[in-house]
């Protein structure tokens, strides 16, 4: 057997570990590929990806919110536990304002299917002074449960959503006060999307638009049948009774081009790279925050088409099974992780909640300039809670609005 030098053998070895790190590699892609149910949006994102519409960073704006699926489920403790979230948030809250003088504000997207009288009053009370905002969300039954049926559906909507309206949540707070509220569908269930089993409501969409919807928050939820073919996005559907996932493409929300009559769906970011590597936007016990994500948030680069200088980035999480990592270790972390990455570039950051990318939104549609900060209220009014506390059900006292959090505390 002929002697092989030494230079072969380390050339030898390096081959071998180059094969097997490129197998490691993609054997991760593939799993990544399984894992989170890239067949179902890869399309979208190969074929047209990130928007490359952009500006210099110094004329951008970050319009970033993040929306809580706030579950804290209808045990004996769930007020208890809600109060303590909602004290340790404030103390994040007072510490980390944006450019604009805004404590960072939240959404919490509280579950019809979970309410408990005690904690929406103390939500509409953290509303009342400027803490955030609550939004709605519901864990559906399956249609194999009969419990809503397309016929039913609207109706039994319509009693949920006055449920959260005696606390002042989903109702403006104008002289003539209407529905408006946003929405995070339960089990990513938008629409009978949950394959193969799903709440069976191919009219979900038109529902809640009739009910005063105006926009959904749900995606992306990467790795779930709901999730959208269109990513990256924010655009408008229109509801078809006849079909399920009406939410799958749509029309994007175009400066100048509006368009009446149809439902918004905003989407987070949604990235991925060769390592195998996804962002969608989720902050969770799994996956936890790491500074490395803002750059890749950016490259989602979801705007109103036509307005790339005001970029949003919305995250998610589940913001009471997370608390020990979410709240008592990652947020701050992401809010001052945030600002840095925008000081750094020059990047005008706002926090707001999901009301108000809304409004943002629909200002850049309508072909508003300079500085979003001037349109959080463009559309949809602030709710009843926001001007007006309601520190018990169904019960109101008369004063104003102390968002800049000078009030006496909370009531226990």
């Amino acid at each position: 057997m002929p002697k092989i030098s030494a230079r072969k053998k380390i050339l030898l070895l390096l081959i071998v570990l180059l094969l097997l790190y490129t197998g490691y590699k993609g054997a991760r892609l593939v799993y990544g590929i399984k894992k989170w149910n890239v067949s179902s949006w890869a399309y979208g994102y190969l074929l047209s990806g990130p928007s490359r519409e952009t500006v210099p960073d110094a004329q951008k704006h970050l319009v970033f919110f993040m929306v809580d699926h706030y579950e804290h489920g209808v045990r004996p403790d769930a007020a208890e536990r809600n109060r303590a979230w909602c004290e340790k948030f404030r103390e994040i809250s007072d510490r980390n304002l944006d450019d604009y003088g805004n404590r960072f504000r939240y959404t919490w997207f509280y579950p019809y299917d979970q309410h408990v009288d005690e904690i929406m009053s103390d939500l509409s009370e953290m509303a009342f002074r400027g803490y955030g905002e609550v939004e709605f969300h519901w864990h559906i039954p399956l249609a194999s449960e009969k419990v809503y049926t397309p016929e039913n559906f609207s109706e039994k909507l319509a009693e949920a959503v006055k449920w959260y309206q005696q606390f002042g949540a989903m109702i403006t707070g104008e002289e003539q006060p209407r529905a408006a509220f946003a929405y995070v569908a339960g089990n990513w269930d938008l629409d009978a999307s949950r394959r193969p089993e799903s709440n069976g409501l191919t009219n979900h969409i038109g529902a809640l638009q009739a009910n005063g919807c105006f926009a959904d928050f749900t995606y992306s939820t990467i790795g779930t049948y709901g999730q959208p073919r269109k990513i990256n996005s924010i655009y408008y559907v229109k509801d078809d009774p006849r079909r399920s996932k009406d939410h799958d493409t749509g029309v994007d929300v175009e400066l100048g081009k509006p368009v009446e009559g149809q439902f918004m769906i905003f989407e987070g970011p949604t990235t991925i790279d060769w390592n195998g590597r996804l962002e969608y936007g989720a902050i969770e016990t799994d996956p936890r925050f790491a500074p490395d994500r803002i750059p890749r948030w950016f490259e989602a680069n979801v705007h109103v088409k036509g307005r790339p200088e005001w970029v949003f980035v919305k995250v998610y999480t589940h913001g009471a099974q997370s608390q020990k990592i979410v709240l008592e270790q990652d947020m701050e972390l992401m809010l001052q992780s945030l600002k840095k990455y925008c000081n750094d570039r020059r990047i005008k950051l706002h926090f707001v909640c999901a009301r108000e990318a809304y409004n943002i939104a629909k200002a850049a549609e309508a072909g508003k300039t300079g500085n979003p900060e001037d349109y959080r209220d463009f559309t949809v009014p602030k709710y009843q809670n926001m001007v007006k506390s309601f520190l018990a059900k169904g019960k109101a006292e008369d004063r104003e609005s102390t968002v800049d959090g000078t009030e006496t505390e909370m009531q226990p």
